[in-house]
């Protein structure tokens, strides 16, 4: 199994109700905001659904290192530092990553936020409404998301 890096493309604008409820599901509730999940049946069902809404694919380690020290909060909007990382669960926060890429912990086990609210891509989405194999954005892309990901930190 792998984590997943979902981020949402497209707006909340004319989205079909079925759509709107399963991305209410992944907790993507507006443009630019990143989930990570592992790649279960379910969430691959919800995946197929929202495939002309949102782009995912494989997260690696130091992009996900990146996330989490830049865009990782924990309630009131408190930003997650190494030392908070060390202090909850006696790991630095390259280690925890790559046990959480592993499956041996969980973002849960620091209290913070599921969401990370990105900005855009630094020089924009390719074209919001294609799918990634025809030159666009959407769908999924691999190992690809990575680069997007950078873009947005």
């Amino acid at each position: 199994m792998n984590r997943l890096a979902v981020v949402r493309v497209r707006g909340r604008v004319d989205v079909r109700k079925d759509v709107q409820d399963t991305l209410k599901m992944l907790n993507l509730t507006k443009a630019n905001h990143c989930v990570i999940i592992d790649d279960r049946d379910s969430f691959e069902g919800m995946l197929q659904k929202v495939k002309d809404y949102v782009t995912y694919g494989p997260i690696d380690i130091d992009t996900l290192t990146k996330l989490i020290s830049k865009w990782g909060r924990l309630e009131g909007d408190v930003r997650i530092t190494d030392e908070y990382v060390k202090e909850k669960t006696g790991k630095d926060l390259v280690s925890f990553c790559k046990d959480f890429l592993e499956f041996k912990t969980e973002l849960s086990d620091l209290n913070m936020k599921k969401v990370f609210r990105l900005h855009p891509p630094h020089k924009g989405y390719e074209a919001t409404k294609k799918p990634f194999i025809l030159g666009g954005t959407l769908g999924k892309r691999d190992a690809e998301i990575n680069g997007l990901i950078q873009k947005m930190i």
